[in-house]
């Protein structure tokens, strides 16, 4: 992470030098104008977008955003490096006690709803679907599944080529414990990276290649992949994600709620406090340029009431247990 820790510093170096400048202009930042940012790779779109849109109206406010998973982002947080930590996943307990032990609380606030996707190489016609169990029997540590004739005696007697997140990614934390039954339990012949485009390249690159990532990612390169639908139970349908299916999460149990976890003291700082509302009352518009569903109405109404209690309150979301 020294990357990352060089791009904060540069940039907090560069907005002290403009406030000591009067480059200041009047922006609501004070004394301090960066705002640090790092977490999600899947909710790394929606807030580079809010950084994006929020630089033309405020220029005097620097946002960093960086992506080192969701893991990655609660180590930086509780490092005391980071204002806001993009999260694909609720925070564990140990994170939120850490937090609170630290005398660093934070506020929730959902951003979005997403759709892990599973996809293949267009040229891989005879998967149509794929059962939880058969997802199961592909991921889980100690499989056997090395062919796909392995997985359904029809199919090609063919090495199946495995890509996933790596494991500070809380898409990876999501799938393994959604479909595994245990949280970063994995079979080891995977090849993981925390490069979301760098798994769609290897899908994209391999016929034989399966993998899985936040839906934006998938509708990004819809033209290099192909989404298999999820069947979830032996009487069900396979459900294809989609913004539809993903928000009434009929696409299960891959559907979850996006969060971004800000730093009550931060909120305090008028150069956070002038993002933050900026990010969220925009979020309709972010989360979709993002490639994801919307917060509901009850959702963006809860996160308004937690942004007027100053960080004191954390917003509740009917999908906590997503």
């Amino acid at each position: 992470m020294r990357h990352a820790r060089s791009a904060r510093l540069a940039a907090t170096l560069i907005a002290t030098i403009l406030v000591g400048c009067g480059g200041d202009g009047g922006s609501p930042s004070g004394a301090s104008s960066t705002v640090d940012i790092d977490g999600s790779s899947t909710v790394f779109r929606i807030s580079e977008a809010a950084r994006e849109a929020y630089s033309a109206v405020e220029p005097n406010v620097t946002v960093v955003v960086d992506n080192h998973g969701t893991g990655g982002g609660f180590s930086n947080y509780l490092n005391g490096e980071i204002d806001i930590v993009d999260a694909s996943r609720l925070a564990k307990p140990d994170e939120e006690a850490k937090a609170k032990a630290q005398g660093i609380p934070w506020t929730r606030f959902v951003v979005g709803t997403d759709g892990i996707t599973v996809v293949v190489n267009p040229d891989n016609q005879f998967v149509k679907s794929l059962t939880v169990a058969q997802l199961k029997a592909i991921w889980e540590p100690g499989s056997k599944v090395m062919t796909w004739k392995d997985v359904d005696p029809t199919w090609p007697d063919r090495k199946i080529v495995l890509y996933s997140p790596d494991s500070d990614s809380g898409t990876f934390e999501y799938f393994t414990e959604a479909i595994v039954g245990k949280a970063k339990q994995q079979r080891d012949d995977v090849q993981p990276s925390s490069d979301d485009n760098t798994l769609v390249n290897g899908v994209a690159g391999d016929a034989d290649g399966i993998g899985y990532f936040g839906h934006a990612y998938f509708e990004a390169n819809a033209d290099k992949l192909r989404a298999i639908p999820i069947q979830n139970g032996a009487d069900a349908a396979p459900i294809l994600p989609s913004e539809a299916t993903i928000l009434d999460q009929s696409y299960k149990p891959l559907s979850r709620p996006l969060f971004i976890y800000v730093k009550n003291s931060s909120i305090r700082r008028p150069a956070v406090l002038g993002f933050l509302k900026y990010y969220l009352e925009h979020i309709e518009a972010l989360a979709k340029k993002g490639g994801y569903v919307p917060p509901t109405a009850e959702e963006r109404e809860a996160n308004q009431k937690a942004i007027k209690a100053g960080g004191d309150a954390s917003a509740p979301t009917s999908k906590d247990a997503a």
